[in-house]
């Protein structure tokens, strides 16, 4: 069971998102920094559990960094939407995240 502790904090940081989005779509700042310091504290434990104790799954290769992206991205989009910060941080942050992932989809062929 504790082998799949890695996996359950990552699967939380998910489950954070859409939290973090919420409050910053109310303006409530202070929670949505609190939530998104549990995310990063989450992240930093899952990967010194995985390491620590050699935990390291397929699952959570691929879900891992998923999760950093789509928690960056769901952010900025949402301070994007609200006029908080420009379109084009959003777009280069995509472009980026897009490039990324094309090089490690084709370093795979």
């Amino acid at each position: 069971m504790f082998k799949h502790v890695p996996n359950i904090l990552t699967i939380i940081r998910f489950l954070l998102i859409p939290i973090i989005i919420i409050f910053a779509f109310q303006g409530d700042y202070i929670a949505t920094i609190i939530v998104l310091t549990i995310s990063g504290l989450t992240d930093i434990l899952d990967g010194y559990i995985a390491r620590r104790f050699n935990f390291i799954s397929d699952f959570g290769k691929l879900m891992d960094p998923l999760a950093d992206k789509a928690t960056q991205i769901a952010l900025i989009g949402t301070l994007t939407i609200q006029k908080i910060i420009p379109i084009w941080i959003l777009v280069i942050v995509l472009v980026k995240e897009f490039l990324m992932v094309s090089r490690c989809i084709f370093s795979l062929w």
